[in-house]
């Protein structure tokens, strides 16, 4: 399968993961309120933040490693052996913390949190595994099959009477239905691991470990910081913010997803015009919805809102600058994708250090100050240095070419998209349907326009088509 083709499975999957996810959470949205799920995002951010601290790194160092097609089986034991021993110590300090956990969630979730853990560490080693054997079309499918169960289990959930119980049991359910199916598609294979295996396996870990802690703390350390300082129905806004916010970087996620096996295996031939390519590529298309998206949350940002309810409209200004902040972000993460694929996680450890560290500043120092608008700013301002930094550090590796002409075709192909939506705003009253017409509209004249603007996402389109031919 050609890479365009399986970036664009990649991303259908995850489109349809998104659109069950948007559905679902419109429902749970209007009758559970902004509160139930703003303590609902809290203790979810909590799982995710402990899976990404203890687990991440492992997960990269397992996909790198298989992806290199060398004693694969020896590194698929060893990693297995690395969760199950990771997850039995953090047991113990769950346990031991119980108390701290519940009274900064305001309900007794140290159990719930447990289980939740395991269920997702199902999915993600079977994930890092489907990566690293090159079936990245088969791990973004099993995004949709998460999102779907979560979404179709959390809906029976709350029709039955159950809150935020109901949600988090949902949350495991499904990731362990998304796991087992994917685990179907492994390629298993046994081999008794030595101590070298392990430790390759660790030698990587300890610097990736970092870029996923980085991309966790761009995605919800605000959430963590505004459970310090605001109410649990603004941060049921703000992450509904960030969910529209992200539904529009799903494209340049999997664009990363489907290159770093690539790059991996082509940085071993020492191929360093082969992985200019593909980076030049990947710097084309990340922006590709994400452009549009920023404009079109300006305009019509708290229309979309709406559809959540009418509370979540007051959210309008902070989802345009998450939307700018992802924009940002979505090209930062090529260069350190780059990075990790020519086997230099140190480097890419270096960066993710300073995001980190400009990131949790930021956001104590601005959330305190200003609230969830300064949550927001600082995710922001952490992209933009990981963009600068990322920039710096790869091209003394690899003379890296930033293609601005498809970039400005693109911003280009926004403007008639912001005439078109621009003239609706104005004919049409704040409403669900007023807000689905101008997305389908301003989608439409967008991708019309950029498709006559630009020889080069004509190529690609034809190229990529099932009964296309050449490569891309």
């Amino acid at each position: 399968m050609k890479l365009g083709q399986i970036s664009f499975v990649n991303f259908a999957s995850q489109i349809a993961s998104s659109v069950f996810g948007f559905i679902a959470t419109i429902y749970l949205a209007r009758t559970l309120g902004a509160g139930v799920l703003g303590t609902y995002f809290l203790v979810i951010a909590i799982v995710i933040w402990v899976k990404v601290i203890m687990f991440g790194g492992v997960q990269s160092a397992l996909t790198k490693r298989l992806s290199e097609g060398e004693e694969t089986g020896a590194y698929l034991t060893a990693g297995i052996g690395l969760f199950v021993g990771i997850y039995a110590v953090l047991l113990v300090g769950l346990f031991l913390a119980r108390d701290l956990v519940n009274d900064y969630i305001g309900q007794a979730v140290t159990v719930p949190i447990a289980v939740v853990l395991f269920a997702t560490l199902l999915l993600l080693f079977v994930s890092g595994v489907l990566q690293g054997q090159h079936r990245v079309h088969i791990s973004g499918a099993l995004q949709p099959v998460d999102t779907f169960s979560r979404s179709a289990l959390q809906i029976a959930a709350v029709l039955l009477g159950s809150g935020l119980i109901g949600l988090l049991t949902g949350y495991a359910i499904a990731s362990v239905i998304a796991g087992v199916v994917g685990a179907v598609f492994v390629g298993w294979k046994w081999e008794r691991p030595t101590r070298r295996h392990v430790r390759s396996l660790f030698d990587y870990a300890r610097y990736s470990w970092l870029g996923r802690l980085s991309s966790r703390t761009f995605s919800s350390m605000d959430t963590l910081v505004l459970g310090v300082f605001v109410a649990p129905d603004l941060i049921g806004v703000y992450e509904i913010s960030w969910n529209l916010a992200s539904l529009l970087a799903i494209f340049s996620l999997a664009i990363q997803q489907t290159l770093f096996p690539e790059i991996s295996s082509v940085a071993a031939d020492d191929n360093r015009e082969r992985i200019a390519n593909l980076l030049d590529d990947a710097f084309a298309y990340a922006g590709l919805f994400l452009i549009p998206g920023l404009v079109g949350s300006l305009l019509i940002g708290d229309f979309v809102l709406r559809i959540y309810g009418a509370e979540f409209s007051v959210g309008h200004t902070v989802l345009v600058i998450l939307v700018a902040s992802r924009l940002a972000y979505a090209y930062g993460e090529q260069f350190l994708n780059a990075l990790n694929g020519l086997d230099r996680p140190d480097l890419a450890f270096r960066i993710n250090g300073i995001f980190f560290v400009t990131n949790i500043s930021l956001n104590f120092a601005l959330v305190s100050e200003y609230g969830w608008i300064g949550a927001a700013v600082a995710t922001a301002v952490s992209a933009l240095v990981t963009v600068v930094v990322g920039y710096r550090v790869l091209t003394r590796f690899i003379s890296v070419s930033f293609p601005a002409r498809e970039v400005a075709i693109q911003v280009l192909a926004a403007a008639p998209m912001a005439v078109v939506v621009g003239i609706g705003r104005l004919f049409l009253d704040p409403s669900e349907m007023a807000a689905v017409v101008l997305v389908a509209l301003g989608a439409t004249t967008y991708f019309a326009a950029l498709f006559l603007l630009s020889g080069r996402f004509r190529t690609t389109v034809v190229r990529n088509l099932p009964m296309g031919y050449g490569g891309s």
